[in-house]
């Protein structure tokens, strides 16, 4: 970990970091800081890993530990690698976030009319926007004449302090149209406004205060993260090619869109059955 942590923070986000850091010390360090890395085998390794109370904290653990091993036979410290052999990995449960359905996302929007945070509400709810690059939109990356929005930057809140983080991946530094309405009302609100569509809050500030909003006027709620779910999902019900929304959402894998997003109804599954059926019997 000497060698490899100045590494990280000259290479990896600062959130990545922060949390390999936390791994380390729970849970890697107490079983392998005093081993040699040459000593370690698949058998050690699963019986670590069957040790674990949850997947989550599991996974992580083993992806830093993996991503250790895979350096280490980089810089040419170890010769075996352990990490290409299959792990016997926890069962992680499926998330079931929860959505908003498009008449709920109706209601939060016009009750957030005139609200502080309405600006940030209508871009993540109407662009699939992951939470940081939510907080990190300033007004200078909306074009409303175009009426697009730029995904620059994500806005993070890591071991108490803000940090501007570039885009996950080459495919989430994106330009996403905006929906007309958004255009119009957008118009309305900068009336010449700067700076991020938060304005001031940090990003747990801007959470605790969309969502006391929400209570205080007993409007639909979702985590913030959950927007970005609600508007895929609804777009894909909509009609949507998933091969559209998967680069609205900056994915680099289309599979990633079909395994979290794509939730037909059951509506949708009787009409397939239906076309199976004309198909059939004619």
């Amino acid at each position: 970990m000497t060698r490899f942590l100045p590494y990280c923070k000259t290479n990896l986000r600062e959130c990545t970091v922060v949390g390999y850091e936390s791994a380390w010390r729970l849970h890697v360090e107490p079983v392998f800081g005093h081993v040699d890395m040459a000593e370690i085998g698949v058998e050690e390794v699963d019986r670590w890993l069957a040790s674990f109370p949850t997947a989550g904290a599991a996974r992580k653990s083993w992806a830093l530990l993996r991503s250790m091993l895979r350096r280490a036979i980089r810089w040419g410290l170890l010769d075996t690698d352990i990490t290409r052999r299959e792990m016997t990995l926890p069962e992680r449960r499926r998330y079931e976030p929860a959505l908003l359905d498009i008449r709920q996302q109706r209601q939060l929007m016009r009750g957030f009319y005139d609200a502080p945070l309405e600006a940030w509400l209508i871009c993540a709810s109407c662009c699939g926007l992951r939470t940081e690059e939510g907080y990190g939109l300033n007004w200078s990356d909306i074009d409303l004449r175009r009426g697009v929005l730029h995904v620059e930057r994500g806005l993070q809140w890591v071991g108490g302090h803000e940090a501007v983080v570039p885009p996950k991946t080459e495919l989430s530094r994106r330009t996403l149209p905006l929906p007309r309405f958004a255009v119009r009302r957008l118009r309305d609100i900068k009336n010449g406004a700067k700076g991020r569509l938060i304005g001031d809050l940090t990003p747990p500030q801007a959470a605790r205060a969309y969502r006391a909003y929400c209570r205080r006027y007993s409007l639909p709620y979702v985590p913030p993260r959950n927007l970005r779910h609600s508007w895929a999902t609804n777009a894909l019900t909509a009609g949507a090619d998933i091969a559209v929304v998967s680069k609205m959402l900056g994915h680099s894998d289309i599979k990633t869109t079909a395994i979290y997003y794509l939730r037909p109804d059951i509506a949708a599954l009787r009409d397939a059955q239906r076309l199976f059926e004309r198909q059939l019997i004619g």
